[in-house]
């Protein structure tokens, strides 16, 4: 592991605590909302609370990263990064017992809204510490290691549901254990964490249009990955699938996510990392495009599934190295800030747009408009491609 981590100020012991510490904080991340999404709404469910009302709950840690990411980069100035994660792990972790505490729709709404605030915080400063980790040679890998653990606690929320089902306080005790567990490589790592002490060269969303390929990776496979897992259940049931195929999809979907990401990340290492997003963007593109004729096959709709999966994740990984790659202290935190941001934009956005479209063409709706959505991605990728890279960072 040693051998991927960015050789600098830091000694190797220094720089496997840190990695720990990141590794820990995205773990939180994984699992606070791999656990509270599905839990939360079976029990809504249960209570045969309306869904569009369903909806707008599930969306309030997205909107608490719209709101709060746009500060972080002046918190972080301000704050030590320890004390500010350390923060976000104990408000994220005595957020979930509320849930069991007071058992109302609405009260849910500002305590997932200051859960998202607890995760957001987490997710944007983990992010930009690993890219400060990660030197030029390994930078793909060690992002695409960071993304496969994500996924991974989304994987854990889950199952911890399988094992102890979804009724009282324990799965939310068990969520809220694992929080505060996961602040012990924290401690360990206590003053590793990069400062920042200088304010970005210019504003928030300027980075969108200084590197849009990269930043705009975030809006695409937030979209698609909120898509996949709110709607594909439901267009593999319509295109006449197995109700068990239908619940295996995100299954396969989940395990391309963590499995690929290592790989793509290390030919990021090996390529130009612009030619990589452009093959992850063709691949998104034409697994979407496809999928009307694949779902009619279980032998081709699950690998396919799986291939998809893991290579349209790779949009991440790439354009998060892409970030790391050309800027660096503030002006990193500000970029990481703005793929976060603009991540949540497209998880917002995607599945009420894509159902809308499944509603016009049914259930094909979803497919022609994530194919759409990535096209227009992938055009704007190749014109990037196409184009010299500047010397400049900041040009």
């Amino acid at each position: 592991m040693a051998e991927i981590i960015k050789k600098g100020a830091l000694s190797e012991k220094e720089r496997i605590k840190s990695l720990a510490a990141v590794i820990a904080c995205i773990t939180a991340v994984g699992m606070g909302l791999g656990l509270s999404i599905p839990l939360l709404a079976l029990q809504l469910e249960q209570r045969g609370t309306d869904t569009a009302l369903i909806g707008l709950n599930t969306a309030m840690p997205a909107l608490a990263t719209l709101v709060f990411t746009p500060f972080i980069p002046t918190l972080l100035r301000r704050v030590q990064p320890d004390r500010f994660l350390l923060a976000c792990m104990a408000l994220s972790a005595a957020c979930m017992p509320c849930y069991f505490l007071f058992p109302n729709i609405w009260a849910w709404f500002p305590i997932r809204f200051i859960n998202g605030i607890a995760l957001t915080g987490l997710f944007v400063v983990s992010e930009f510490w690993i890219n400060q980790l990660a030197d030029e040679k390994s930078r793909g890998k060690l992002i695409g290691l960071y993304g496969s653990i994500l996924s991974g606690g989304f994987a854990i929320g889950p199952l911890i549901l399988a094992l102890v089902g979804s009724e009282g306080a324990l799965p939310f005790l068990i969520v809220s254990f694992l929080t505060v567990s996961a602040s012990i490589p924290l401690f360990l790592a206590w003053g590793l964490a990069p400062r920042v002490e200088e304010a970005p060269s210019r504003g928030l969303l300027t980075f969108l249009f200084v590197a849009p390929a990269a930043t705009l990776a975030g809006l695409i496979y937030g979209a698609t990955e909120t898509n996949i897992f709110n709607l594909l259940p439901i267009y593999a049931l319509r295109t006449g699938q197995t109700a068990e195929t239908a619940a295996l999809v995100l299954t396969v979907f989940g395990a391309g996510n963590i499995l690929f990401q290592i790989p793509i990340g290390a030919l990021a290492d090996r390529m130009d990392r612009r030619l990589v997003l452009l093959i992850c963007a063709g691949f998104g593109f034409a697994g979407t495009a496809l999928l009307p004729l694949v779902s009619q096959s279980i032998y081709l709709f699950i690998p396919s599934l799986f291939v998809f999966g893991g290579v349209v994740v790779g949009m991440y990984t790439v354009g998060l190295t892409l970030l790391g790659e050309r800027f660096r202290g503030a002006d990193l935190a500000s970029a990481n800030a703005t793929f976060v941001m603009l991540y949540s934009v497209g998880a917002l956005a995607g599945p009420p747009l894509a159902g809308l479209s499944m509603d016009v063409w049914d259930p094909h709706g979803l497919a022609v408009f994530m194919a759409g959505l990535i096209g227009v991605y992938l055009i704007l990728v190749g014109w990037r491609y196409s184009t010299p890279k500047p010397r400049d960072p900041m040009a």
